[in-house]
């Protein structure tokens, strides 16, 4: 993604403080190693989220046009 490793926590941590429930947990090390994953609630989140882009999308489908259109030119 670009971003270093504690940026990447930084921002997880942000989300779980934000929402009242986790939406990612962490799994202590062992001798089957540590690792994190996304909560039931962090997969709803994660999808309300993929609807809200679509359908920002979707409303300024036309503008983006727009813009495209006056910047994209053919000869380059």
């Amino acid at each position: 993604m670009g971003i270093s490793y504690r940026r990447a926590w930084l921002l997880v941590d942000a989300l779980n403080r934000l929402f009242e429930t986790p939406v990612v947990e962490t799994k202590h090390g062992g001798s089957a190693g540590g690792g994190a994953e996304l909560t039931p609630f962090g997969h709803q989140v994660v999808q309300q989220y993929r609807t809200i882009e679509v359908k920002a999308h979707k409303a300024v489908a036309g503008e983006l046009s727009a813009l495209v259109a006056a910047t994209a030119r053919s000869d380059r």
